[in-house]
């Protein structure tokens, strides 16, 4: 059963992740001017070259890294990590889907990773802050 929030499909997260979001968007409805929601990044998988090319896109495709969200605003993109109760190695996705979605689409603007969660555990509270990192508690 695909999960929806005002007509957008929010298929790829979990049921908690995509009530998280709601929140989020409910508290912040205009933050962003644009969402995209479950952004491929990152180079995938590479087959032989001897393998069918329908092989090769699908594995391609199949196994890049999904950006829950990715924020569009006036001065920056962000790219958000949604989490029920996150624990410290978010930090890994939150540092890796920053540099991907860089690397992949080289935008203009900077790009800063952003956590919605409902639950900061400890030591990921002082990680977040040591880096400078944007998150919501909702």
């Amino acid at each position: 059963m695909s999960i929806f929030y005002k007509d957008q499909r929010l298929a790829h997260m979990s049921k908690g992740d995509a009530y998280l979001w709601s929140k989020f968007l409910d508290k912040y409805p205009n933050l962003y001017g644009a969402y995209e929601y479950d952004v491929r990044v990152g180079k995938g998988v590479v087959l032989p070259v001897t393998a069918p090319d329908w092989l090769k896109k699908s594995a391609s495709d199949l196994s890049k890294k999904r950006i829950d969200v990715v924020g569009h605003g006036r001065k920056h993109i962000a790219v958000f990590e949604v989490r029920v109760n996150a624990k410290a190695n978010v930090l890994g996705e939150l540092i890796s889907y920053r540099y991907l979605y860089a690397t992949t689409f080289n935008p203009i603007k900077p790009v800063i990773p952003i956590l919605i969660t409902d639950y900061i555990d400890a030591d990921l509270l002082i990680a977040l802050r040591e880096l400078n990192f944007i998150f919501y508690i909702v």
